[in-house]
């Protein structure tokens, strides 16, 4: 719209006036409280979007990042946050998707050959067998290390390792 000396008009679009029941910005919401009321749904349905719950409770907290620097112009922050995490979730589905797409640089070799081998056949391996193995093998952690870095139970990486070994030996 033009600027005119006298008093603003209503835009054409009933859409785009204010109605009369509109609040201010929300500067004054408790981030707190809203948080915590509304995280989970948020979070849930970023992972409905996504098929990744890590990615999804990552999605949410920059959501509620992004409220936090431009709250003194927002008017629903309920809204700014669906619409955020709804657009953030596309965002990363197209990456994944773009990712998949790019071709596959093969791994440069070394110059041990038996190194090659190996880190092919552990390549090859399920992700988290593979995790498992590179953090106890390369990175030379406890089970229990593992467990804490992954959040998973000490069982489980036991078992996850017992069945990546089992895979490697049968290999070899």
């Amino acid at each position: 719209m033009l600027a005119t000396d006298g008093p603003p008009l209503d835009p054409l679009d009933p859409l785009l006036r204010r109605s009369p029941s509109a609040a201010a910005p929300a500067a004054d919401i408790d981030l707190d409280a809203l948080y915590r009321a509304h995280r989970r749904r948020l979070s849930g349905l970023a992972a409905a979007v996504t098929l990744d719950r890590a990615v999804a409770d990552d999605i949410v907290h920059d959501a509620f990042a992004g409220l936090t620097r431009h709250v003194a112009s927002v008017r629903d922050p309920l809204a700014y946050l669906h619409r955020s995490v709804v657009n953030a979730a596309v965002r990363t589905i197209q990456r994944r998707n773009r990712a998949r797409s790019l071709p596959q640089r093969p791994l440069q070799p070394s110059t041990i050959p038996e190194v090659d081998e190996t880190w092919q056949m552990v390549a090859a391996l399920p992700a988290r067998q593979r995790v498992v193995v590179v953090l106890r093998f390369w990175e030379d952690y406890s089970y229990e290390q593992i467990a804490e870095a992954l959040g998973l139970p000490l069982g489980t990486v036991k078992s996850t390792l017992h069945r990546a070994l089992s895979t490697l030996k049968e290999q070899l």
